[in-house]
């Protein structure tokens, strides 16, 4: 669970995390490691259920009481911050979608709705926007906040921990990179594409191709990819048209309209 808001800060829980992070990553967000480590594991549609329905609002109830903002004690570094509220976004991402009175809202609607977080009242919308004001230089982070579009990123295997967050940006960017439809090429015709989900990337440069030429940096395809773009449009993209290619915008929650 997260570290309680009546805790001290060096009364950290022993926790677990998913099982194939065991040996790297003690995480103290166990509740939520659980969780994405079900969805990790098995058919969406089997890992949500009654009882981590039931555990992951406890762990939403702690989020509402403190964070960052109202006990900056236990947060003692940037990146404990960050983590705080990547976790945030996927946790209430994970309820929101879950929810049955909210059942035939779109994603955009889901992302507008109000939750409380850290004493306050914000939305996915808002924790996206404080995470870019906190982080300017970090586009990578975006690729932790799917709201529940079906063509977003993959969820994370675990919750993000600071201590351990340049990592796990690495590994999500890998992952993201790879994921199917988030890079493609036509070599002959010179067209390369990336994921339309990229636009909510921040502290990029504005401009083609040089945003792109930073996002195979940052989200790098598979190796063979990434040599047939270099090939088909030069080492700065310049003999390609870049194009975004559509995400699916579809819930990738359908839940009953009645809640657990």
């Amino acid at each position: 669970m997260l570290v309680s808001c009546h805790a001290s800060p060096g009364s950290l829980p022993v926790v677990a995390a998913a099982p194939d992070w065991v040996s790297t990553l003690p995480a103290t967000h166990e509740t939520l490691s659980a969780v994405l480590a079900a969805f990790s594991a098995e058919e969406q549609s089997q890992a949500w259920n009654a009882a981590r329905a039931d555990a992951l609002r406890g762990y939403l109830a702690d989020l509402a009481r403190c964070g960052p903002m109202s006990r900056p004690e236990l947060f003692p570094s940037n990146e404990a911050a960050l983590a705080y509220l990547v976790d945030a976004h996927i946790a209430r991402t994970l309820a929101l979608g879950h929810a049955g009175r909210l059942s035939k809202l779109g994603v955009d609607g889901l992302r507008q709705e109000p939750v409380a977080i850290d004493g306050r009242t914000s939305s996915l919308r808002g924790l996206m926007e404080e995470l870019a004001r906190r982080a300017p230089w970090e586009p990578r982070l975006a690729l932790f906040l799917n709201a529940g579009w079906r063509g977003g990123p993959p969820f994370p295997p675990s919750a993000v921990e600071g201590r351990s967050l340049e990592w796990q940006l690495t590994l999500q960017a890998e992952r993201c990179g790879k994921s199917s439809g988030f890079w493609t090429l036509d070599a002959p015709a010179r067209r390369l594409g990336v994921s339309a989900y990229t636009e909510l990337m921040w502290g990029l440069p504005p401009a083609q191709p040089a945003r792109t030429r930073r996002l195979l940096d940052l989200v790098p395809p598979p190796d063979a990819i990434r040599e047939a773009v270099f090939a088909a449009c030069g080492a700065s993209l310049q003999r390609c048209v870049v194009v975004l290619t559509p995400v699916d915008t579809g819930r990738l929650f359908t839940p009953p309209e009645s809640d657990y």
